[in-house]
């Protein structure tokens, strides 16, 4: 049988947003208790008719053409049900990992837990992106593929290359991952252990609550250190990467959702400044397909600066993984998009002015969340899900 290389993307679908599931996948970033280094191929943990020579792991970046490495694996063992039964992770049993685990609300057991044991799985010693798109750029190492594939991993979450289907693309693989000086010479997964896992963090408030994609408690928390300190805002304000308002004054009033309902209106002697915060919904028309809420906003904070001799200014803050065409509703150029990353970077710097104030490390903790690109959140959220639970189960 010929050998092969499989692509296998990793926390993606539909099946992860169901309840507190906990992705099979996970297994594959932690040695388990005799340190051995098990894995799990989405989506179903099963492969048959294949002979694998190595098996990277990765995340989606653009459409399936881009994809980051997770991680490779090398030294592929097959394992049987007596094994997969024996496994323990921080004593606990793949059984009870996912025991809670449900599909269309029905409990969900996969049959096999885990799909193969390997020698050694090895994380990138710096980024490294795979890409069949000609145009990617991106910090880091590159490998752009010559393959006649329309996507790098396609809707089954895993591709398989060989010298016999696909030479020159396996050939590139095969360079990439046998190149000593891109991979971590020491395995570094981590291991659990029965005191308490490591690097394990206490859930924020925000978890606790499930609020930490809530859109209008963003809103409130924004509203809240915003006014906290007006000297901090005016910096915020001034900063050519968010506001840009250089002469912004430090005496402003606030107000939440009671003009026009606008998320954040901000008023002082020179200015009016509309935020719409945006974490997972979209820009939604409501009198037709090319007027939306936005171009409401636009229109009566336009006319009200007018009235009042004032500047008008409009901002969409949004995760870094959120997408908007303002084209569709004819606002290009007329709301500024400021990333998350951007409004983290500001507070992380400020600490020292916030720091005193309870809920200012959840705020914190809350804001880096929608730093990460989409499938970074999958990726941070599954392995939280995992510690939380071996936690309680200990």
């Amino acid at each position: 049988m010929t050998k092969e290389i499989l692509i296998n993307q990793l926390f993606a679908g539909k099946y992860l947003h169901e309840g507190e599931n906990i992705g099979h996948e996970v297994i594959n970033l932690f040695r388990d208790d005799d340190g051995n280094y098990n894995l799990f191929v989405t989506p179903s943990g099963f492969v048959k008719n294949h002979d694998l020579e190595y098996i990277l792991f990765v995340r989606n970046v653009s459409a399936r053409r881009t994809v980051e490495v997770v991680g490779v694996a090398k030294g592929i063992n097959d394992v049987d049900n007596e094994y997969i039964k024996k496994v323990r992770y921080a004593g606990v049993s793949l059984n009870q990992i996912f025991s809670n685990n449900t599909y269309h609300g029905e409990t969900n057991l996969f049959s096999k837990h885990i799909t193969y044991r390997a020698d050694a799985f090895c994380l990138p010693a710096q980024r490294i992106f795979i890409s069949i798109d000609s145009d990617f750029e991106q910090e880091g190492y590159t490998v752009h593929l010559h393959s006649e594939k329309k996507v790098i991993t396609p809707q089954g979450m895993r591709e398989y290359y060989s010298e016999k289907s696909d030479s020159i693309a396996y050939h590139e693989l095969k360079a990439l991952i046998e190149d000593n000086k891109l991979w971590k010479k020491n395995n570094t997964t981590e291991k659990l252990f029965p005191d308490g896992a490591v690097q394990n963090k206490t859930p924020s408030f925000l978890e606790v609550i499930k609020k930490e994609d809530d859109e209008n408690v963003f809103s409130n928390l924004f509203g809240y250190f915003f006014e906290y300190s007006h000297r901090s805002f005016q910096k915020f304000a001034s900063a050519p990467n968010l506001l840009g308002i250089s002469d912004m004054n430090a005496s402003f009033v606030m107000y939440r959702e009671t003009m026009e309902r606008v998320d954040l209106w901000i008023e002082s002697k020179k200015d009016i400044i509309v935020i719409e915060n945006k974490i997972k919904s979209g820009i939604n028309g409501i009198t037709g397909d090319d007027y939306s809420q936005l171009n409401r906003y636009h229109e009566f904070a336009t006319e009200e600066a007018k009235k009042a001799n004032k500047r008008a200014h409009f901002y969409i803050f949004a995760p870094d993984y959120a997408k908007f065409d303002l084209s569709k509703f004819g606002l290009e150029g007329k709301y500024k998009i400021i990333n998350y990353s951007e409004i983290y970077k500001f507070f992380v710097e400020e600490t020292e002015t916030y720091i005193a104030d309870r809920a200012f490390p959840d705020f914190l903790r809350g804001l880096r969340r929608h730093t990460l690109t989409y499938s970074e959140l999958q990726f941070d959220t599954m392995r939280s899900r995992l510690l939380r639970k071996i936690n309680l189960l200990q």
